[in-house]
Order: structure tokens, then C-alpha cells, then sequence
């Protein structure tokens, strides 16, 4: 995996596998995750970049969230009743 020429292809794998994260890609990720042991990165590394993609899905979902409810001017709660969680329809 070597997409861009400025960055190692281990830095490029534990960025893509916490973007995956991030993104809440489970086909992504899995697919990403059978590269581990080409790069040669630690478990610790892997563990490092997922959470780093989980604060920023994290942070992503707090500040949409805000979005909402800003922009409905609280009609609409973001994550309340009814929403639906867990899916992907990226892939």
C-alpha cells in the first residue's frame, strides 16, 4: 500500500485503519487489517490508530450533534428517539 510518496507505507496503513474507524467502516477496516503483517506493525500501533479514529468519530458525533439541535433550534435532539445506529451504506 503505497499511496502517497511522503509518508512511510506503515503510517499510511495505521491512518487509513484509523480513518476506517472514524468513518465506522467495518469492511474497511477488515479489509485494511489483513495489511498488519505486511507493514510489520505492532498490535500496540493498531490499537493506537483505533483510538485515535474513535475520539474523532467521537468528537464528530458531539459536534454534530450541537449542529442539530443548533440548527433546529432544539426541535430536533440529535441521537434521540427513533435514530438509527450502527449501520454503514458506504460499502
Amino acid at each position: 500500500m503505497m499511496l502517497e510518496p511522503h509518508l512511510d507505507p506503515k503510517t499510511q496503513l495505521l491512518i487509513a485503519l484509523g480513518s476506517a474507524v472514524a468513518a465506522k467502516c467495518q469492511a474497511c477496516f477488515a479489509g485494511l487489517y489483513t495489511k498488519v503483517g505486511e507493514i510489520e506493525a505492532t498490535e500496540q500501533e493498531v490499537r493506537a490508530a483505533v483510538s485515535i479514529g474513535t475520539k474523532v468519530a467521537g468528537k464528530s458525533h458531539d459536534f454534530m450533534a450541537v449542529f442539530v439541535e443548533e440548527t433546529t433550534k432544539g426541535a430536533v435532539a440529535a441521537g434521540g428517539e427513533g435514530t438509527e445506529t450502527g449501520t454503514c451504506e458506504c460499502c
